[in-house]
């Protein structure tokens, strides 16, 4: 795929701002700066994603074996992912521009802002992710294969640690990824995932990770590890459509 689209739901990113429930319902003013917010990440957001495959030579409970060589020390992928062939890497980002932006509007005092972009840039992410996947997932189909869940290095079953791995083996100055001494992602904005590829794999879901995380105490969960119903309020506030392309 040479590019793809993808939507931020302003209800996810609200969700991200503590609205969780039916009884939060955002005031006019909140609604106002999301507007803005919306607005202003079509100027500055830069998605960008790189996506490799690579075949298997073995998988047992502690690691996947790649043929050229490296091993991707991913807990329990027998269980979760059933048997594979191919091994996909991909990293997604929006870009440096909102952390520049954010930057400005703190010194400004712009704390409402601040809070509302660094929400927005972290759905875009994951919203960049799993429109990326949705988009591999339609064209394996095609071809008789099957795509898993997706899995990132900082995850229970996969060590932070593994992050070198996944930049070794992908080419991500491209893109303008870095990854600091603690193995954290430069921009910050970026997802970095492996899923598993093969006529029998067991398919993954389009929802939300955070659904099937067993971290309770995250304070970063977008959405309820369970389903809830959904806020009864609707804001006016459209879905706003970006398009990403490879680096």
């Amino acid at each position: 795929m040479a590019e793809l689209s993808f939507e931020i739901d302003p209800q996810e990113v609200l969700r991200l701002q503590g609205y969780r429930h039916p009884s939060d319902i955002p005031t006019p003013e909140v609604l106002e700066v999301l507007q803005v917010g919306m607005t202003e990440a079509r100027k500055i957001f830069q998605p960008r994603w790189l996506y490799r495959e690579f075949e298997v030579e073995s998988v047992d409970h502690v690691r996947c074996r790649l043929r050229e060589g490296s091993d991707l020390l991913i807990r329990e992928t027998p269980e979760r992912w059933g048997p594979i062939d191919t091994v996909g890497l991909a990293v997604c980002t929006i870009g440096e521009t909102i952390e520049e932006r954010i930057e400005a509007l703190f010194a400004a005092r712009e704390f409402p802002m601040v809070y509302m972009l660094d929400s927005l840039g972290s759905v875009a992410a994951e919203a960049l992710a799993e429109g990326f996947l949705r988009q591999l997932c339609a064209e394996r189909l095609v071809q008789g294969l099957k795509v898993t869940s997706r899995e990132s290095p900082g995850y229970p079953r996969w060590p932070i640690e593994e992050q070198q791995k996944v930049f070794a083996l992908l080419p991500v100055d491209r893109i303008g990824l870095r990854l600091n001494p603690y193995c954290i992602m430069t921009p910050r904005k970026s997802i970095s995932f492996a899923v598993g590829i093969g006529p029998d794999a067991r398919m993954g879901s389009s929802v939300s990770p955070c659904r099937a995380c067993d971290m309770r105490g995250c304070a970063y969960r977008r959405a309820p590890r369970r389903q809830t119903l959904l806020p009864s309020w609707t804001t006016e506030v459209s879905p706003l459509v970006l398009v990403s392309n490879t680096g």
